[in-house]
């Protein structure tokens, strides 16, 4: 078989085999809790399956829609990502003091998922317009990279976009989000090429105003020094690291875990991976990351190997999206950080995160779709392109 073939083929079984997974723990977690609030122990499982539908959906559209045509609207995105923002902080429903999703009927939607893809695309366009050489545009004259000719200018042409959003989301009380945002952004001036001093100065800014901001505000700050205290644990943290002992090396099995009944209260959505852990074990954790890393290692070579700098910047972002959720998540769970919400991709009850996560992955695949490409040259059109990939 084809080296190239591989990838998206692997890549592909691996999505295939995370909603399935997602399904699975989803139908064991998730039916005390339903039972109790809906009388319904399907309840939780039916919309995951609906949101992993539409999931599916998303990522088949941005698989088959070619990621070049992204540079063409990325400002009108950029502002649909705005006017979402603001609209949850004036109509946003308010749940356990935070406002960060906007309801349509029985569903709830988090734009603060949904802009990460839109910064992505944003900061992919503006890095590579910034280091553009088109000679065709600029009548045969030779290009200077403005990241090197103008880095603070520069710096301010990526960053702003990032602060923006960033500051809309940390108004919703979503720190984690913010966060990644953060990442994102700081990733992407990195791969700037802007001289390392002006980093230095964002780096500090941004670590004196994310100390500020958790030590200055209430309830964050009582996070804080309830996980620094020595003498107990936070309720979630404590049921998460039992039910991650409970699993040992194979786990209780399926369906026989005891967090779930009430006592790790979030087990079906942030606190997923804990649930797992107990009803699978390590062996199961392994299978897991395993699955997780086969996907970022994917992405990897992709980036490696596929010439287009604007796909290079844009599989980048989306490399370093699902990096930092799942390393977050599970820092989370396991209690290395304090606790905040940080969904686990595509295991994680909640429709936002899901297709936000399947989005993202089709966008990569797209660009896997690229590389074959790339490599066939000619001998690979349209109608064969299928049945060469998979």
């Amino acid at each position: 078989m084809n080296s190239k073939k591989v990838l998206g083929t692997s890549f592909i079984i691996i999505v295939l085999i995370l909603s399935a997974l997602s399904l699975i723990t989803m139908a064991s977690l998730s039916f005390p809790k339903s039972q109790s609030e809906y009388g319904n122990s399907y309840h939780y499982l039916i919309f995951q399956a609906g949101w992993l539908v539409a999931g599916g959906v998303g990522f088949v559209f941005t698989a088959n829609y070619s990621y070049r045509n992204y540079k063409k609207y990325t400002k009108y995105y950029y502002v649909i990502g705005v006017f979402f923002l603001l609209l949850v902080l004036i109509v946003g429903k308010n749940t356990k003091g935070a406002t960060r999703w906007i309801s349509i009927g029985p569903i709830s939607v988090q734009p603060s998922e949904f802009v990460k893809i839109i910064l992505i695309i944003t900061l992919s366009t503006i890095i590579y317009m910034l280091k553009s050489k088109d000679a065709k545009k600029n009548k045969g004259k030779k290009v200077i990279d403005r990241t090197k000719k103008f880095p603070w200018v520069s710096s301010l042409i990526i960053m702003v976009p990032v602060f923006l959003y960033a500051i809309l989301v940390i108004l919703e009380k979503s720190f984690s989000s913010t966060a990644q945002i953060i990442i994102i952004g700081m990733t992407y001036l990195f791969i700037s090429e802007i001289k390392y001093s002006v980093i230095l100065v964002y780096t500090s800014l941004i670590g004196i105003g994310g100390w500020l901001s958790i030590t200055k505000v209430g309830y964050r700050a009582s996070r804080l020094a309830a996980y620094n205290s020595k003498d107990s644990i936070v309720y979630q943290t404590h049921h998460s690291l039992i039910a991650i002992a409970n699993g040992k090396l194979s786990g209780r099995f399926y369906g026989n875990g005891l967090q779930k009944y009430n006592f790790l209260p979030e087990i079906h959505t942030d606190y997923i991976f804990s649930g797992f852990a107990e009803e699978n074990g390590f062996m199961g954790v392994v299978f897991l990351m395993g699955l997780y890393l086969a996907m970022l290692v994917i992405m990897a070579v992709t980036l490696k190997k596929i010439k287009d700098v604007y796909a290079k910047y844009l599989l980048v972002g989306i490399f370093v999206m699902f990096a930092t959720q799942i390393i977050g998540n599970i820092a989370v769970v396991s209690g290395a950080v304090p606790s905040t919400g940080i969904p686990l991709p595509m295991m994680s009850y909640g429709g936002s995160s899901i297709i936000t996560a399947m989005t993202a992955l089709g966008i990569a695949y797209n660009i896997i779709r690229a590389l074959y490409k790339q490599e066939m040259g000619d001998s690979l059109d349209e109608l064969n392109e299928v049945d060469y990939l998979m």
